[in-house]
């Protein structure tokens, strides 16, 4: 069973859920200092949608890799279940699909509250989820999943409590699009040298590795320099300036990838991970500082 578990690289996991968590800190910001109709009956299930399709997608995306040889045993970093032999191809997709099915069921009951918007948000996550090796493949990889896991799951989770669709979610989506596609960069950047011997054709591959390292120090400070633009036209309120607290972290993460060479690339090895864990720290802290200023 535990074979399934890793399979599905639940550790990933807050990349999707944590904007389900900024969103609705948000909302409810603004359903206390407005008139905005909430409905919270569904938050649990949009947690549970989210995780499925993540799992599942992350699944069918290294089923990709596998059948096409960009992910080996030789391959720096994870190595699923499926490169190691584990699990037989037949179980990888049966188990996949399911899991993708069931997220999918969960999204036709929510757009029955909600409305049929839900329902294009959720195909278009699903359909450029499922064939995101081709969008990695031709260097499109980073913008996808800005407008997944950034623009579509805040918008989506806007809209199931709501059941209205908000230009503000939108710009909402920007910091923590931004600091989450660091996470898919850092892991582009780390396996640059593969991906090329591969013919995968990544953003971080097609730029050089000097510029990589740029994109991902752009990603990450452009995270922080959105709170501070949404702040000034009182999108978010004053307090989460408060932000900059976590930056320390983000600044450690980007000096060590400027630090990195083609030859030693060993450095950044777990920058994936570690950008993860400030992709958390950031999201957590925006929405606790969101909460607070309704008390001060």
């Amino acid at each position: 069973m535990h074979f399934w578990i890793k399979a599905t690289r639940p550790w990933s996991f807050p990349a999707s859920t944590m904007p389900v968590v900024l969103t609705a800190a948000y909302v409810f910001y603004q359903q206390q200092t407005t008139d905005l109709s909430v409905s919270w009956f569904f938050l649990p299930a949009v947690f549970v949608a989210v995780v499925c399709y993540h799992a599942g997608l992350n699944m069918i995306s290294d089923f990709n890799d596998f059948k096409t040889g960009v992910d080996t045993k030789e391959s720096l970093g994870y190595k699923s279940p499926l490169v190691m032999g584990v699990i037989s191809e037949k179980q990888w997709k049966i188990v996949a699909h399911s899991i993708l099915l069931s997220g999918t069921g969960l999204g036709f009951i929510m757009a029955i509250s909600s409305g049929y918007h839900l329902l294009w948000m959720g195909g278009i996550g699903l359909i450029a989820g499922y064939f995101y090796h081709i969008f990695k493949k031709y260097t499109l990889g980073d913008l996808l999943i800005f407008v997944l896991f950034g623009v579509l799951i805040v918008q989506g989770t806007f809209y199931v409590l709501t059941s209205e669709l908000s230009v503000t979610a939108v710009y909402l989506s920007v910091p923590i699009g931004l600091i989450t596609t660091a996470i898919l960069h850092a892991n582009y950047t780390r396996d640059i040298v593969h991906d090329l011997q591969a013919g995968v054709k990544t953003q971080a591959s097609l730029v050089g590795l000097r510029n990589a390292k740029i994109e991902y120090a752009i990603l990450v400070f452009g995270g922080y320099l959105m709170v501070v633009v949404l702040v000034f036209f009182e999108i978010l309120p004053l307090l989460c300036l408060g932000i900059f607290l976590t930056l320390p972290l983000g600044i450690i993460n980007t000096k060590t990838i400027i630090k990195v060479s083609k030859e030693n690339l060993t450095p950044i090895l777990d920058l994936d991970e570690k950008t993860a864990k400030l992709q958390l720290l950031f999201t957590l802290s925006l929405s606790c500082l969101i909460l607070i200023s309704l008390y001060l």
